[in-house]
């Protein structure tokens, strides 16, 4: 009977244990403010340092900060987090200006109104390995209309960006991104077109794919290992490709809830 009331209390315990580590997430994909970078399909420039576009800044931030986040992950290197630290620590003591970056522009600022002793750095960057040979072998099938049509809608796509940019604030051109419709829209470029290249022979196309879902595992491996018991809510500001997969993953993980970045910024 001990036995039995000792199994129930563990299996109760655990229980609540788990919702209490319940951990609201924010994932905030963004465009990317420096140019050049190694997006093949990029915006064009935008003066982010401009007396507008920081105004912007400081109304968004002003309202994520309302969230109470306990931290702030960022598109950066693993490697990269001692130099983060000490770029982040300047900052805070006015030793250090904002460079053109989405990292430092929305995260650094956002960090320091959440009043953060420190920022986290969970980017981990793998070669897309088989790029050469999804190329080889799309003209060896006779597939270089799905790499053509891929170009062609990347490129409505950024021409859109790029006009919600010219005629919006950067909160609007945020919320209009991370529109579900919008993160299909960029995950479909590489199930759409180059999943099928080569199929049935070498899968090319479908290990290319692999390249990129293997980057966000990492990524989203990075981002479960830093999150602590104690954190009730994380924001993560990434490039806008990346978000689609890795919310795909947080979904299926029920020690997080997904917060939808319209339900945020009203």
């Amino acid at each position: 009977m001990k036995i039995i009331t000792l199994i129930f209390a563990l299996t109760f315990g655990l229980t609540a244990f788990g919702q209490a580590q319940k951990t609201k997430i924010l994932l905030i994909g963004t465009v990317h403010f420096e140019t050049p970078h190694t997006d093949q399909f990029e915006l064009k420039t935008d003066d982010f340092l401009s007396a507008k576009r920081q105004s912007e800044l400081e109304d968004l931030t002003n309202a994520l900060s309302q969230t109470k986040a306990t931290k702030v992950m960022i598109e950066r290197s693993v490697e990269n987090q001692r130099s983060s630290d000490s770029l982040y620590s300047s900052y805070l003591t006015d030793h250090y200006k904002l460079p053109v970056s989405e990292r430092e522009q929305i995260g650094f600022r956002l960090a320091k109104k959440l009043k953060l002793n420190h920022i986290n750095c969970i980017d981990k960057f793998y070669g897309m390995s088989h790029d050469s040979l999804m190329a080889a072998t799309a003209k060896e099938n006779n597939q270089l209309f799905l790499l053509k049509d891929l170009g062609t809608e990347a490129n409505l796509m950024r021409n859109d960006y790029d006009n919600q940019l010219k005629k919006g604030t950067i909160t609007e051109v945020l919320k209009h991104i991370n529109k579900p419709e919008e993160l299909k829209k960029n995950l479909s470029l590489y199930l759409k077109f180059m999943a099928k290249i080569g199929a049935g022979k070498n899968f090319a196309g479908a290990e290319y794919v692999s390249d990129w879902y293997l980057r966000n595992l990492a990524i989203y491996s990075n981002i479960v290992n830093q999150v602590e018991p104690s954190d009730k809510y994380v924001i993560l500001i990434f490039g806008q490709g990346h978000i689609p997969i890795l919310k795909h993953f947080l979904e299926n993980n029920d020690n997080f809830d997904v917060v939808e970045l319209n339900n945020v910024l009203k």
